[in-house]
């Protein structure tokens, strides 16, 4: 590190290298010379001075060899996800900061700037997992010792309230949307409403997947960035329960499109749509027309569960149709809707020591 130089001219505190000195507009005492002193051991006047260590990447530098390694590994859907958190929430805050210059509070800040946008977990708990990622790269390269974001924990997500966070649709609701909908976009909703499939699973979805003899319906596949891919996760690959509700709307769409194609929702070109903004934008004209408060195309799953759990159909159920990876994640976003009950009756026991015929 290059050895700051301090001179006073006319009482006022100069400081730099060589017979380049700024102006610090402090008066020259020993105080102000440490204070300034101390700035620079931080490296706090690196852009003053123009003294940045560029063998030191910038935070986005960093997330750009990130990237670069993700590619060969994670699928392209993903990829573009994190290339989408990088652009618009984590360079736009840190800018042209360097790793070595982001402290464990410039990451608190960040994360609390995040939630107070209103942003979904998922996003938080990316961005988090991508600058540990750029962090734990330039450990790797020597630039940094250690990585700030393991000095903070995570937000305690309960209690948070989201933004953008939406009601999922009544039954009543639902009626007035089918009763209004035509065409595809009726059996679309129709489907969507009573299964809980995502958008781009029913979008991928071929005639062969659908048994009307054992009422299943296979989801193997999905429509992500205009192109058939692998579900989600592994548990997104599973066979589900076509109720009595949903029948209908297959069997209205297979008059539409059985004969034309294998996939069941068909473009005017005859091929499967690459995503769901037709659907999405027919809906939001709908609701409008409607006067229905305005929700996301994405809220239809939101609905399935929550009217099949506020009617006590047993979660287990709805976390397999779902599609989750297990019963925990259900219930984590969706406990609030599963009435609860003053006192539980266990009716077993009571039927059992009633009649004091067995004691305890």
């Amino acid at each position: 590190m290059k050895k700051l130089r301090f001179k006073n001219r006319g009482g006022i505190l100069y400081f730099g290298f060589g017979d380049k000195l700024k102006s610090s507009k402090l008066k020259d005492t020993r105080i102000n010379r440490n204070i300034i002193l101390g700035r620079f051991k931080n490296g706090l006047l690196d852009e003053e001075l123009n003294t940045r260590d560029v063998s030191i990447p910038s935070v986005k530098d960093a997330l750009t060899e990130v990237m670069r390694e993700k590619a060969l590994t994670v699928k392209h859907v993903t990829n573009r996800t994190y290339g989408n958190i990088i652009k618009i929430h984590i360079t736009p805050y840190f800018k042209n900061k360097l790793i070595s210059e982001i402290k464990p509070i410039d990451i608190k800040k960040f994360q609390d700037h995040l939630i107070a946008k209103g942003l979904k977990k998922s996003i938080v708990n990316h961005s988090r997992s991508l600058l540990s990622d750029a962090f734990e790269y330039g450990i790797i390269n020597e630039n940094i010792t250690i990585n700030p974001i393991k000095m903070v924990s995570p937000p305690k997500w309960k209690g948070i309230l989201l933004k953008e966070k939406q009601k999922p649709f009544t039954l009543d609701e639902i009626d007035m949307l089918l009763k209004h909908a035509n065409g595809d976009l009726r059996n679309f909703l129709g489907i969507s409403f009573f299964t809980g499939m995502r958008s781009g699973e029913l979008l991928a979805l071929k005639w062969e997947d659908i048994d009307f003899e054992t009422d299943t319906i296979s989801i193997n596949k999905t429509v992500s960035a205009g192109t058939i891919g692998t579900p989600k996760t592994m548990s997104s690959n599973r066979d589900i329960e076509m109720i009595t509700q949903v029948v209908q709307f297959f069997k209205a769409q297979q008059l539409e499109t059985g004969l034309k194609n294998s996939f069941i929702f068909l473009n005017s070109k005859n091929t499967h749509h690459v995503s769901n903004t037709k659907f999405a934008y027919r809906l939001r004209v709908l609701l409008e027309k409607l006067g229905i408060e305005k929700r996301s195309l994405h809220n239809t799953r939101h609905t399935f569960a929550s009217i099949m759990l506020n009617n006590m159909i047993e979660p287990i159920w709805v976390s397999h149709t779902l599609g989750h990876e297990n019963l925990k994640i259900t219930l984590d976003t969706y406990t609030h809707f599963i009435p609860r009950k003053e006192k539980m009756k266990i009716g077993f026991l009571e039927k059992r020591y009633k009649n004091g015929t067995h004691s305890l």
